[in-house]
């Protein structure tokens, strides 16, 4: 048997049919569950939260790769730096030769002397965000509280400036220069490649880090597709039994008016 329901009723069901409607769709649409503090408040809050910190932990990430960055510049500034005190070193070599005269030796030198000039143009001029590395000035606090420092990569500094090849002595003297100089920019760059290992070991932290941090945001905060399309086929059978139920109803009104006719 059939109950019959008030018109007011049957607006009221709906009235709220159709507002859960808008609501699953909403979800739908949005891809989040909680569109607003009354959705779940508790969730709210511990959504809140963790977008904080996957924000954060993604700044973060930034950070560390604009270091990266930063270091493999400084890097290839001291590599071609390195390739120069190699030229310089075969041409100590050359000027080494006994069968070379005065005049010989003084061109080499001259060589000697632009590639001087070329290191200390690169120390000068290799530079992150403006701010130049291997001049002897730059130092840094990197993200994980550590002071990174880079020394001063021009000819007088590496000790360049020092090579003179006009006698064979001197050109013999010149190799000890040359692969001084030659140590002490591989160990600079070997200490970059290290501290470039270690910002990337931790970035792979970071990462984790985020992604565990996205889950379990999404857990909480993103909508169950599958769960609010069930719910959306439901609340579409009940929105049409309701029309149904209505309808029928007001065909038994008619009926009984009729008869009391």
């Amino acid at each position: 048997m059939m109950v019959e329901r008030s018109p007011s009723t049957m607006v009221n069901t709906l009235s709220s049919i159709q507002e859960a409607q808008a609501k699953s769709l909403q979800h739908i649409a949005s891809g989040k569950q909680i569109l607003s503090g009354a959705d779940d408040p508790a969730g709210l809050a511990v959504s809140m939260t963790l977008e904080s910190q996957f924000r954060g932990l993604y700044q973060q990430i930034g950070n560390r790769q604009d270091e990266i960055s930063l270091m493999q510049t400084a890097e290839g500034g001291l590599s071609g730096t390195g390739d120069m005190i190699q030229r310089m070193r075969e041409l100590s070599v050359q000027a080494a030769n006994g069968t070379l005269t005065n005049e010989d030796r003084a061109n080499i030198q001259m060589e000697i002397g632009q590639l001087n000039q070329a290191i200390d143009q690169n120390a000068n001029n290799t530079q992150y965000n403006t701010k130049p590395l291997l001049n002897g000035a730059f130092s840094m606090q990197l993200q994980n509280g550590n002071t990174f420092s880079l020394p001063n990569a021009g000819s007088q500094a590496i000790g360049t400036s020092g090579i003179d090849v006009t006698t064979q002595a001197g050109a013999e003297s010149a190799l000890g220069y040359a692969d001084q100089a030659l140590q002490n920019v591989t160990s600079n760059r070997s200490t970059i490649g290290a501290v470039t290992n270690g910002i990337s070991s931790e970035i792979q932290g970071l990462q984790s880090q985020y992604t565990n941090a996205i889950a379990a945001n999404s857990r909480i905060a993103d909508t169950d597709i599958a769960r609010e399309m069930v719910s959306l086929t439901n609340q579409s059978i009940q929105s049409q039994v309701a029309i149904k139920t209505f309808q029928v109803n007001d065909a038994m009104r008619q009926s009984v008016l009729k008869l009391l006719g």
